[in-house]
């Protein structure tokens, strides 16, 4: 075997789980492409004391740094792709290690993690996991680490690097949401720069949605800017800078002129320490009332003038404002670190009541455009003491002009809570006048239930939805699709795979231009019976292409036809299936069936 090699991998498409050939590192002759990262002495060698595969691996002794290691260059790896990695770990002692990935955009230096693992001594251990890699990136470095443990030596084995083949879908020919419900609410997303990297989720993102959030790049800690706050910020005034994960979603938006709803300027989480400390100073000691004051104001008008300066033309249409103060008992949120102990607030230490809060809505009131309205964010918004607490919250800010609403993240479970309880909150809000969005929305699939019971659930929260049309502005699910959700293991969106799954088909089945599209379907695509066995017949005037989906939107058949085809079920386990059957002249049809 060679150092270096290509995978000579099958192409056959299966969804999105295609690789193209890639690279390979066995290192049994030498270790070309690979260098010690890190200052001071870190080195790497090749060994045979210690290999996973073969007769050699490659050793990383003397570090002195969480961050040294070994680190891999090569131009297969690009930029605008997606990539899956592999590599074995070994270590004489029990350690945390990680594969990581590096690269530059613009002036920022970004270090995403692809895995990190519990190595356990004298075992070999895989980490492994796919990464989207943004198109602006330079300098793209996979790298190996034990963070915590910086003078940690280890052996690597058998590393791989696998580009993704995208399989791409035509959009067409699925009912936009934007256009099925603007006579209702606009439709949105969350995403962040590496989502709209892939083709199909840019595509997916214009497609079916007039309303983007940002996931994470307007947050806090993605714009402040310690360095230059301690050098310029005169203790009041935190500085901010756009990087270019930021500059990504923005630009996607502004070019696309899709609407953006901006998230969060006030928050307990993902805001750093420093910025609650004096001189911004990591060991600063905590500000006063006073000070943080100024600080609010000040950093909201940074925000804003660098977004306003660098995109004039991007319509921010909506500012979470303050997010996630109470807890589920309807009280405030502990004083103290996050960082420290999660679920506390440095806002509580340094206020001690809620008075911040309408500091940075007044502050938010005057330095946003009118047109941008200013929300109060919370999940778990359902639960009474809670929801009592948001609402007299929003109902007294309303009152004084200082908040346009209430944004329901609606992170829930086909278990909890029932959409009666999430009902009666809905409607308690609605009493106050003010306008509502549905901010975060996803779903996850409870133990014992199933993709059925998840379109249910969305179908019954969209009739709500319609319902109140006059009180509701938008519902943004909170992703694009399964795969990247971070509720992931509960497959809790509208899609998986880029592709529609049975939730998407509940909530627009009774959409009259869904009901149009079917009906001129119809005269060309033969009825498919409802319930099968083995044998599955499609009729079809002419030729067409057919694709066998589960409910959950993964591909398990697909093929093309004239006329007739027949197809063999047996292996096939039992549950619901869709049917999808186009014609060459753009005519679709969805079918419903039931494997026995």
């Amino acid at each position: 075997m060679t150092k270096r090699h290509l995978l000579l991998l099958g192409l056959a498409l299966t969804g999105m789980n295609s690789y193209a050939a890639g690279l390979a590192y066995d290192f049994e002759s030498d270790s070309n492409d690979w260098s010690a990262r890190g200052t001071g002495e870190t080195t790497i060698e090749l060994s045979t004391e210690q290999k996973h595969g073969g007769e050699q691996s490659l050793y990383v002794d003397k570090r002195s740094a969480g961050w040294h290691g070994a680190l891999v260059q090569n131009d297969y790896i690009q930029a605008g792709k997606t990539y899956k990695f592999s590599v074995w770990v070994f270590s004489k002692e029990n350690a945390r290690i990680e594969l990581s990935l590096q690269y530059t955009q613009g002036e920022d230096d970004s270090y995403p993690a692809i895995d990190s693992k519990q190595v356990n001594a004298y075992n070999w251990t895989e980490l492994s996991g796919e990464i989207v890699i943004p198109e602006a990136a330079t300098n793209i470095q996979p790298y190996v680490q034990s963070n915590e443990n910086a003078t940690l030596s280890f052996y690597i084995d058998d590393f791989t690097c696998e580009e993704k083949v995208e399989e791409i879908i035509d959009y067409s020919t699925q009912p936009a949401l934007k256009d099925l419900f603007a006579g209702y609410f606009k439709v949105g997303t969350a995403v962040t720069a590496s989502e709209i990297t892939p083709t199909n989720a840019k595509n997916m993102v214009l497609h079916h949605f007039n309303s983007v959030t940002p996931g994470n790049e307007l947050k806090p800690d993605c714009l402040l800017d310690q360095t230059s706050s301690i050098s310029d910020g005169d203790n009041v005034n935190p500085q901010v800078k756009l990087p270019a994960t930021t500059r990504t979603v923005l630009k996607f938006c502004s070019e696309n002129n899709i609407p953006i709803r901006g998230h969060v300027f006030i928050w307990h989480s993902q805001t750093p320490d420093w910025f609650f400390n004096e001189g911004f100073e990591d060991n600063g000691q905590t500000v006063s009332k006073e000070i943080m004051d100024q600080r609010i104001h000040n950093y909201i008008k940074n925000v804003v003038e660098a977004v306003q300066n660098e995109f004039p033309n991007l319509d921010i249409y909506a500012w979470d404002i303050v997010n996630e103060v109470y807890v589920d008992g309807g009280n405030m949120r502990d004083p103290g670190s996050n960082y420290k102990e999660e679920g506390k607030s440095r806002w509580m230490e340094i206020y001690g009541d809620d008075s911040f809060i309408s500091t940075a809505f007044e502050s938010a009131r005057k330095l946003l455009p009118r047109k941008c309205k200013i929300y109060y964010n919370d999940y778990n918004e359902y639960v009474p003491a809670k929801r009592d607490a948001i609402y007299n919250l929003v109902k007294k800010l309303y009152a004084n002009g200082l908040c346009d609403g209430i944004g329901m993240q609606s992170h829930l479970s086909t278990d909890y809570p029932s959409v009666s309880l999430y009902k009666e909150a809905l409607e308690k809000y609605a009493t106050i006048g003010c306008d509502i969005q549905i901010t975060e929305l996803d779903i996850t699939i409870a133990d014992g239930h199933n993709y059925d019971t998840q379109a249910n659930m969305y179908k019954q929260l969209f009739e709500l939805y319609k319902t109140h049309k006059d009180e509701i502005s938008v519902v943004t699910v909170w992703g694009t699709n399964d795969e990247i959700s971070w509720r992931k293991k509960g497959r809790p969106l509208l899609f998986s795979g880029y592709k529609p799954k049975e939730a998407y088909w509940q909530i627009i089945e009774d959409m009259p231009q869904t009901r149009a599209k079917a009906t001129k379907s119809e005269t060309l695509i033969g009825v498919v019976p409802t319930n099968v066995k083995d044998l599955l017949n499609i009729d079809c005037a002419g030729d067409f292409e057919y694709v066998l989906l589960t409910s959950s939107g993964k591909e398990v058949l697909k093929g093309k036809g004239t006329n007739h085809v027949e197809l063999n079920l047996n292996g096939i386990g039992s549950g619901m299936y869709v049917v999808e059957v186009g014609t060459v002249n753009g005519n679709r049809k969805h079918i419903k069936i039931i494997k026995e």
